[in-house]
């Protein structure tokens, strides 16, 4: 029996009412109930990134975690988003993204279907969309915050988030944000830094094959974790690329390849690349307010790789003399810009490998002397100018100082030329008095940025020529920079900066120190012919010792950049018998060919208003056609307004000898008397006084015995005048003699030495100590 035709319109009224109340709900539940539902707070915020270090070229250097442990990749834009890796994705978790409106109905009906009938639950028929709104919902804090539970009611509230999300962005945007912030595992945040970590390479470099693998990781990344089972991914690798083939996403071709590719994985946690640069720049820069996610520096990976190579390769020589660390600083002239920065052997080697020998201070030896004679040329010197490297001492508040040079010899009279050359202590000390002493050098050195100068000028005193205070290799670097830049002081900087030089020397100083530490023929007496500082090509080099051998250095410049080199031990034992010419210099002379060998270096255009000529080296005097002849000579230069006096007769006796002051007199009968016959005094020697007299050692001198050079022996030169009928005579030491020579056998104490002639008697007090 068939209802009638009234109950049959209420039927249907009922069922349309019904029908329409059904729609509307759905409308509502499609349309107007996920505009209620509040987005996850950190998805409409970006993600904290951790710092990123980047090399000149946008290489990385070190990618550090930000405050919640993880190593956030840059947030992505859908066009830097390569298509092999977008398919892969999609194929691994939601082919249908394109087309379903937050939620795929098809795969929730699959998924609940296939969930029944095997009694548990297979698959989630998760959206992209979905994920991204459970991964900003879970999203750790700082403080960390506890995971939802993932109740039906949790899942119910994403599932309307992510249509609200739909409804809010489009679908490029959600799938950027989606591989900007998922999980790839081991604390990579974003496919970029999953790229970088897993593969060392930038996104755009993916291949098919690499695209499935990072695609894989999501699902499972503790699981899939291919540092701890190599072989875990590639299933699910091979079924996301026979997906994307079957999706049209994959032509057969590139389905063969990709399904062959070996995949070599090259673990790069964030990078770890120039330690010590990285952490001096982050001293140096305040801290944000906001961090900031990328820092790009100045540092050339390629030039940062090989200084690293060379100093390691260097000190596996020099071990055996007891040399175990060294640092480099490589800076660019124009800019100021540091291309290299090494700040130890190894930065992970447990004898002090995370000091920084680029900014630990040491004390420089001679390195200081070129701007001792800078300020003298600035003051009307020249390096024709005569300084007497005779013995003298100087009354400081702590006691007389008497410097000595390096070989303990004496070099009488010097052009400037040549002491500086040579790196002579005594002519420093005595240009250094000439301008006025410790505080005018003081003053320069505190302006070209030695922060580490911090004491008045007393406590250094007339010793601050020749390195009696500690400086950083970073900021002395930067100091040969100006002299670099033939004056112009520039801030050193890790980062790109654009600053103008600021004149502190004049150009014609700054000049004739190039000249001078670029003139092989100048150093020959101390360092030989064929020292390390002797290059291929021109460039200005100065060597520094400190006593006792606990720090040598080497610095070189030529216009295009600046190199400094300090070697020894972070713990501060000495070397055994290592000077800068045998340590830093090796380092320096390498680094100084590479960067050569990859675009030649340049030398200076002679600045106009400085002029060349010849000098007698005796006397510092000009030459010209009207002068008498010389047995000696060499060029030199000047400026035109300080040229040197011109060379006349009365500066020659009758066998062309120089007449030198009578303050050369007893120095010219020593065996330090590199002018042989080609000097004397101005009076002869018979018409002179001959007083008994010591010429070393010096009363008072403090001698320091090494115990790793030479097995802690050492021994002193004697030296009377007149020699002629001279006897020594010591109690407490062992007296050798050697052909003229006579020789004290040192050791720890204090000895009394006496020298007679007749009935003249003359004798020093020298203290000898045994360094520990």
């Amino acid at each position: 029996m068939f209802p009638s035709r009234p109950r049959l319109r209420q039927a249907l009224a009922r069922l349309t009412r019904a029908a329409l109340g059904l729609a509307v709900l759905g409308a509502l539940v499609w349309f107007a109930l996920p505009w209620g539902i509040a987005l996850p707070s950190a998805l409409l915020r970006p993600l904290e990134p951790g710092t990123r270090y980047l090399a000149r070229d946008g290489s990385p250097l070190r990618h550090g975690l930000n405050a919640e442990g993880q190593r956030v990749g840059a947030a992505l834009t859908f066009e830097q988003i390569p298509a092999p890796l977008l398919h892969a994705t999609l194929a691994a978790e939601d082919k249908r993204f394109f087309s379903h409106g937050g939620l795929d109905l098809l795969a929730i009906a699959r998924a609940a279907a296939m969930n029944w009938q095997a009694g548990r639950v297979l698959s989630g028929a998760s959206t992209l969309t979905q994920q991204l709104i459970k991964i900003s919902s879970t999203q750790v804090t700082s403080p960390p915050a506890t995971k939802p539970p993932r109740t039906l009611a949790v899942k119910l509230r994403e599932a309307l988030q992510a249509r609200h999300l739909e409804m809010l962005w489009g679908k490029e945007r959600i799938a950027a944000e989606y591989l900007s912030r998922v999980s790839y595992g081991n604390l990579f945040t974003g496919c970029e830094v999953a790229a970088q970590g897993y593969f060392h390479k930038p996104l755009a470099h993916l291949t098919p094959a690499e695209c499935a693998f990072l695609a894989a990781l999501p699902q499972a990344p503790g699981r899939l974790n291919p540092f701890r089972n190599a072989t875990a991914v590639s299933p699910r690798q091979q079924r996301i690329l026979a997906r994307m083939h079957e999706l049209g996403w994959l032509s057969d071709e590139a389905l063969a390849v990709a399904k062959t590719q070996p995949l070599v994985l090259q673990r790069f946690n964030g990078g770890f690349a120039a330690p010590h640069a990285v952490e001096l720049l982050q001293a140096h820069i305040p801290e944000p307010h906001q961090p900031p996610t990328t820092i790009l520096t100045t540092l050339d990976p390629a030039l940062q790789s090989y200084a690293e190579t060379v100093i390691t390769t260097r000190l596996t020589t020099l071990r055996q003399y007891h040399v175990e660390h060294a640092a480099a600083v490589v800076l660019e002239n124009a800019t100021g810009h540091i291309l290299a920065l090494v700040g130890s052997r190894d930065y992970f080697a447990s004898d002090g490998g995370q000091i920084d020998g680029a900014w630990v201070p040491h004390s420089p030896g001679s390195a200081l002397k070129p701007f001792t004679y800078a300020l003298a040329f600035e003051r009307g010197a020249t390096p024709a100018s005569i300084v007497a490297d005779l013995p003298i001492e100087f009354k400081t508040e702590t006691g007389l100082y008497r410097p000595e040079n390096y070989d303990h010899r004496l070099y009488g009279p010097m052009t400037y030329r040549s002491a500086l050359g040579n790196s002579l202590n005594i002519s420093a000390v005595r240009v250094l008095r000439s301008i006025g002493g410790a505080p005018t050098l003081l003053m320069a050195l505190q302006n070209l940025g030695l922060s580490t100068l911090t004491e008045p000028a007393e406590h250094y005193g007339l010793g601050l020529t020749i390195g009696n205070a500690p400086v950083r290799l970073v900021e002395l670097t930067n100091a040969y920079a100006t002299l670099a830049r033939l004056g112009l002081a520039m801030p050193w900087s890790l980062v790109p900066q654009q600053v103008t030089g600021q004149r502190v020397l004049s150009e014609h100083s700054t000049y004739m120190v190039a000249d001078v530490l670029s003139d092989n023929q100048a150093r020959v007496l101390t360092f030989g012919p064929r020292s390390p500082l002797q290059m291929p090509f021109r460039v200005a080099c100065k060597t520094g010792t400190s006593t006792s051998y606990r720090d040598n250095w080497a610095l070189g410049y030529t216009p295009e950049y600046t190199i400094g080199v300090w070697a020894g031990n972070f713990e501060g034992q000495p070397m055994e018998g290592v000077s800068g010419v045998t340590g830093a210099a090796p380092i320096l002379r390498d680094l100084f060919i590479h960067l050569h060998e990859a675009t030649p270096l340049t030398w200076y255009t002679e600045p106009p208003g400085l002029e060349r000529g010849r000098i007698d080296p005796r006397t510092g005097h000009r030459l010209t056609v009207n002068s008498p002849p010389s047995r000696l000579s060499r060029e030199d230069l000047w400026p035109i307004e300080h040229p040197p006096s011109t060379a006349v007769a009365s500066d020659y006796d009758a066998q062309g000898r120089a007449l030198l002051p009578l303050d050369y007199a007893a120095w010219l009968t020593t065996p330090s008397n590199w002018l042989g016959d080609l000097a004397t005094t101005a009076r002869s020697e018979e018409s002179l006084p001959s007083p008994l007299k010591i010429l070393s050692p010096t009363d008072g001198l403090v001698v320091h015995l090494d115990p790793d050079v030479n097995g802690g022996q050492g021994r002193l030169l004697l030296q009377a005048l007149p020699e002629v009928g001279a006897t020594w005579h010591c109690e407490t030491l062992k007296l050798i003699q050697e052909g003229k020579h006579t020789f004290a056998q040192l050791n720890a104490g204090t000895h009394r030495l006496n020298v007679q002639r007749g009935a003249e008697s003359v004798s020093v007090s020298v203290r000898v100590v045994r360094d520990e």
